[in-house]
C-alpha cells in the first residue's frame, strides 16, 4: 500500500513537471510570435504581424488555461474558456477578452481573407494588444505560483 502511494505521488508530481514545463514553453513562444509580429510590421507586412500578435496572445491564454487545469485544442474554445475562466470570474478586467476576441477576428482575416487586406494601424493595435495581453497573463502566473 505504501508503496502504491508513492508512486502515485511521483506521478502527480511528474504530471506537475510537465505541466509547468509546458506553460512555460507557451509563454516562451507567445514572447517569440510577438518579436516576431513587430518585425513584419517593421517590414510592412501588416497581415502577418497582426496573425503573429494574435498567436503571442493565443499561447499566453492557453499557458493561463493550463495553469487552471483547463485544456483546450481550438482557437474559440480558448476565447471562450479564457472568458469564463478569468473574465466571468472576476480576475482579469474585460477589456483583456475584447482584445483577444478582436485579435483572433483579425487573425482570420489576415490568414483566410482573400479580398482583404489589414491597416498598419490594425497591426499596430493588434501588436499593442498582444503586448499588454501576455504581460497580464505573465503576472497571473507569478501570481499563482
Amino acid at each position: 500500500m505504501v508503496s502504491f502511494g508513492k508512486r502515485g505521488q511521483e506521478r502527480r508530481d511528474r504530471d506537475l513537471e510537465e505541466k509547468l514545463a509546458t506553460i512555460k514553453i507557451w509563454m516562451i513562444l507567445a514572447n517569440k510570435r510577438i518579436e516576431v509580429a513587430e518585425k513584419l510590421y517593421e517590414l510592412n507586412y501588416f497581415d502577418d504581424a497582426t496573425s503573429r500578435a494574435y498567436y503571442g496572445m493565443f499561447h499566453a491564454a492557453k499557458a493561463a488555461l493550463l495553469s487552471i487545469d483547463v485544456e483546450v485544442k481550438s482557437h474559440a474554445g480558448v476565447v471562450n474558456q479564457f472568458s469564463q475562466q478569468f473574465i466571468k470570474a472576476g480576475q482579469v478586467e474585460r477589456k483583456y477578452g475584447r482584445m483577444l476576441s478582436l485579435a483572433m477576428r483579425a487573425r482570420e482575416l489576415s490568414d483566410y481573407g482573400t479580398q482583404v487586406y489589414l491597416s498598419e494601424t490594425t497591426a499596430e493595435a493588434t501588436i499593442a494588444d498582444a503586448k499588454l495581453f501576455v504581460a497580464k497573463i505573465k503576472e497571473i502566473l507569478q501570481n499563482r505560483s
